[in-house]
């Protein structure tokens, strides 16, 4: 114990001589401290927790291999990531391996009822997102994949368990209503059930 407290006694000296050291060995420490929680806390969201889904562990994600993406725009991540509409739908409908293949785009819209408007992270996906990935209805229906063809119909919205709490106060009154979205007229068809946020694992929260 006595050669500890001289070591720790001769290391706070030095400390004390060359205090640029310190400042730097400090920061140092303290940026390791923060990237080691940050990787646990992604980690423990998208490995530990696995998402409320049937057969989460079957879950695959896409990615483009090659030289000429045809890539315009993205939101956020490696641009591989990112597919065209019609080649979603070439490859879902020539599709002889998976069971089933959705397609989702992550983006914030302006959301309009009644008297009150907010900014709403939402989720653009496919009619048979919701199908493929398992996931059933508290309130109402969810997306069909009929709903992808259905031409000249009023666009549909399904809300998450969470949104609908907090902001339409778990009023299952709201099933069939009209709500504005970037000023256009949706139908609230449904409430996907509790815990589901949407596939776009991110360590901030969805809130649509």
């Amino acid at each position: 114990m006595e050669t500890l407290l001289q070591n720790v006694r001769y290391a706070l000296r030095q400390l004390r001589k060359y205090p640029g050291f310190t400042a730097v060995a400090v920061l140092t420490l303290a940026v390791g401290i923060g990237a080691n929680a940050a990787i646990f806390s992604l980690v423990d969201q998208v490995l530990l927790k696995q998402m409320p889904v049937s057969e989460p562990d079957r879950l695959v994600q896409l990615k483009f291999v090659g030289s000429d993406t045809g890539h315009t725009d993205s939101y956020a991540g490696a641009n591989e990531l990112y597919f065209s509409y019609p080649m979603y739908r070439d490859l879902r409908d020539q599709n002889a391996v998976f069971s089933g293949m959705l397609a989702m785009f992550p983006k914030q819209v302006g959301l309009q009822w009644k008297n009150s408007s907010s900014l709403v992270k939402s989720e653009l996906v496919s009619g048979n997102y919701f199908s493929v990935l398992g996931v059933k209805p508290a309130f109402g229906r969810l997306f069909l994949p009929e709903d992808s063809a259905a031409r000249g119909a009023s666009p549909l919205v399904v809300l998450s368990y969470r949104y609908w709490t907090q902001h339409f106060a778990s009023d299952p009154g709201v099933i069939n209503q009209g709500v504005s979205i970037n000023g256009n007229l949706f139908t609230i068809i449904g409430v996907v059930q509790p815990g589901f946020d949407g596939t776009n694992l991110k360590i901030a929260g969805r809130s649509g």
